[in-house]
């Protein structure tokens, strides 16, 4: 029997609720199912605050796609690749909240703390604006050393280091306009991008768009429940069984965004684990702990570029970053990769960027470098 390729890409949020054990069971339990009837299922997330398609996470997805192409068989019987874009919130009681729902049957309960911290994201674009000038952030470009004292300066920051004609808050920075549509407008960017590059556009790419329900710990799909992805599906429709069964076990995703550490890695799960890194943490500082992932521990940040020090980070990155340090006060932030090496060329990527090195610098953040080799 020949064997079967599938590729799933998961562009969910940072935020430390977004990851609990109920999920991490399914989707191990399904994958290995998968692969005993001829299909390998390989999930690669990119967390990312508001879970926006930005071009630097448009360039993490074009990463993985590029290098997983790389790895499968030259013979193998591709059956598809799949990008699933997912945010969270919190829907009012008497909201439809099937697996497959329509916006106008669901509302968001206004202010609830479970919804995305994105919504606000253009007012933390403003707080970084007010922290880069009030710091005259200073930046190496190839023609010497520059400082930023005035809105102008700050706009030639982002054309020289960001390669963004514009200004920040607002602008560069977004806040999520409408929290119900945003996963359908993020699928839309995505497939308008697909559809310009000739890379990717012959892949036959599938998108779905979703919102997590951090009330019911289940998935909603808001693009009318098409395509239809087998595999997704089984595995959404199996947690919210799973997580009826096991409500004491998720009771912290209900909770108000409260982690213990920041962790930045690699968008790749096989070279950076959230799970072990949290085990990690714990006991560094002594903190009893079950063998499991609860969630609302660790707030993550990943990408497929982090371990490159020249491409600079991404909008939604610097503003998940700042919020982490700022509002959420997680001064510990590990820094996770593959090997010793990976790892400190993610920490000097932070160094190199300006407007993440300032922010580190400012709220005295304390790295914590770790590796996947020594950590295994």
């Amino acid at each position: 029997m020949s064997q079967k390729d599938q590729l799933h890409i998961l562009i969910g949020c940072a935020d430390a609720r977004d990851l609990n054990q109920v999920q991490l069971d399914v989707i191990g339990a399904k994958t290995r199912e998968y692969a005993r009837q001829g299909t390998r299922v390989q999930l690669q997330v990119i967390r990312a605050a508001g879970s926006f398609v930005s071009k630097d996470v448009y360039q993490d997805l074009k990463h993985i796609i590029l290098d997983y192409q790389k790895e499968i068989p030259a013979d193998h019987e591709d059956d598809g690749y799949y990008i699933h874009i997912q945010s969270h919130g919190h829907f009012t009681p008497e909201s439809k909240k099937d697996y497959v729902s329509h916006i106008y049957d669901m509302k968001i309960v206004d202010g609830s703390p479970l919804n995305c911290g994105m919504l606000g994201a253009s007012a933390v674009g403003v707080e970084i604006e007010q922290l880069i000038l009030e710091n005259n952030l200073t930046y190496k470009t190839p023609d010497g050393r520059k400082e930023v004292k005035t809105d102008t300066d700050l706009r030639e920051l982002l054309r020289d280091v960001y390669a963004y004609d514009g200004f920040l808050a607002g602008d560069w920075i977004k806040s999520i306009d409408l929290l119900r549509t945003h996963p359908r407008a993020q699928k839309t960017a995505l497939e308008q991008m697909i559809s310009k590059d000739p890379d990717l556009k012959r892949l036959g790419i599938k998108i779905t768009a979703g919102i997590q329900d951090y009330s019911i710990h289940g998935l909603i799909r808001l693009d009318g429940g098409e395509p239809q992805v087998r595999f997704w599906d089984e595995v959404q429709q199996e947690i919210r069984v799973k997580a009826a069964e096991r409500i004491e076990d998720l009771k912290a995703q209900s909770q108000t965004q409260k982690p213990l550490a920041g962790l930045i890695c690699m968008a790749d799960p096989r070279a950076s684990s959230r799970l072990a890194a949290a085990n990690y943490y714990f006991e560094m500082k002594g903190i009893q702990h079950s063998s499991g992932y609860s969630a609302n521990t660790v707030f993550n940040l990943t990408g497929s570029t982090f371990d490159i020090p020249s491409i600079p980070f991404g909008p939604y990155a610097i503003t998940g970053f700042y919020y982490a340090v700022k509002h959420l006060d997680l001064k510990d932030q590990m820094i996770l990769g593959r090997d010793q090496g990976q790892t400190d060329r993610i920490m000097h990527k932070i160094e190199q960027d300006p407007i993440m090195n300032l922010i580190a610098q400012k709220f005295n953040v304390n790295f914590i470098k770790i590796n996947q080799h020594d950590l295994v």
